[in-house]
């Protein structure tokens, strides 16, 4: 037990101190775990075999692909235009669009797939970028308790 804590606390202080990137404090926490002999192998590793952990970097490579082609630029130009000058209707079509897809893609994904174009958006229409993302996580939330299919 001793040695769990003492694992923990210089792995929270590790992360507190940010001088070392955070998969790698996370994995020799991990890996500590296993050569203590508090966890085994497949109890360290088990965590890895669920399909979240190779679906996160997916969709952060969807996203970058979306902003690399100029898809975000060309739907978000289409956002803007839809919106006019009302920074309350382009808000509502953000939501609009998040809660939709959200209803039929998993929440995670919406996210992944919108953050760009919400990103270039807001560049383009000079506002400020957090007041757009977090509605956007919680639209998707909502989208997806729409239907069975949407949440994930």
């Amino acid at each position: 037990m001793i040695v769990t804590i003492t694992v923990l606390a210089v792995t929270a202080g590790l992360f507190v101190w940010g001088k070392i990137r955070s998969d790698i404090v996370a994995l020799c926490s991990l890996l500590a775990l296993v050569l203590t002999g508090i966890l085994t192998a497949e109890e360290a590793l088990s965590g890895f075999s669920n399909p979240i952990v190779i679906m996160i970097p997916g969709l952060f490579i969807v996203g970058a692909s979306i902003t690399q082609t100029g898809l975000a630029a060309y739907f978000s130009s289409g956002l803007l235009k839809l919106a006019g000058k009302s920074t309350h209707r382009l808000f509502m079509l953000i939501l609009v669009v998040a809660v939709l897809i959200g209803s039929f893609l998993s929440n995670t994904a919406t996210v992944a797939m919108l953050m760009p174009i919400v990103i270039s958006v807001a560049t383009q229409s000079h506002a400020n970028v957090r007041r757009l993302l977090m509605p956007l996580a919680f639209a998707s939330s909502i989208g997806g308790m729409m239907t069975l299919i949407g949440t994930a």
